[in-house]
């Protein structure tokens, strides 16, 4: 079993997060900008990412919680930095190494995750809705998404 260290050096390595010239045009089409009115550099992909090179413990950064893993960084990055292999390979550490507490498990597929800023995002906003959106609170980003997905699909 490879310890903590090594499983960020391979996260570093598989993500390609050394290569970030901090452009910045990951937090330009950032989401989370929209979603959090406490939107910041810390929370945004450049600043995990420099969190992550600079040695900071960013395993136990609660930023780490707030990437809705869409991609959209990555696609724009002339790098090809993988914001979302970096933040999930963060998150996987940091469910391991139990750093994180209040774990859920993806009522759909079973993977292990953290709700609490989705939850406070969605309660903040949809606070009268019925029973059947909340219960997205009980699914994984990766769940969560592939729903919406469907869904606004079968709109088109």
């Amino acid at each position: 079993m490879t310890n903590g260290k090594d499983r960020l050096a391979e996260a570093r390595r598989s993500s390609g997060a050394s290569g970030c010239v901090e452009c910045g045009r990951c937090v330009a089409v950032c989401p989370m900008a929209e979603m959090y009115t406490n939107f910041s550099i810390e929370m945004s992909p450049r600043g995990v990412i420099k969190k992550t090179l600079t040695g900071d413990d960013v395993i136990m950064d609660k930023n780490i919680w707030y990437c809705t893993e869409c991609n959209a960084g990555t696609d724009m990055c002339p790098q090809g930095v993988s914001c979302r292999d970096l933040i999930r390979a963060l998150r996987e550490i940091a469910i391991e190494e139990k750093v994180v507490e209040d774990i859920k498990y993806c009522t759909r597929c079973g993977k292990p995750f953290l709700s609490i800023p989705v939850k406070n995002f969605v309660f903040d906003r949809l606070e009268e809705e019925p029973p059947n959106v909340l219960n997205l609170l009980g699914l994984c980003p990766v769940c969560r998404r592939e729903i919406y997905m469907l869904r606004n699909a079968q709109v088109l």
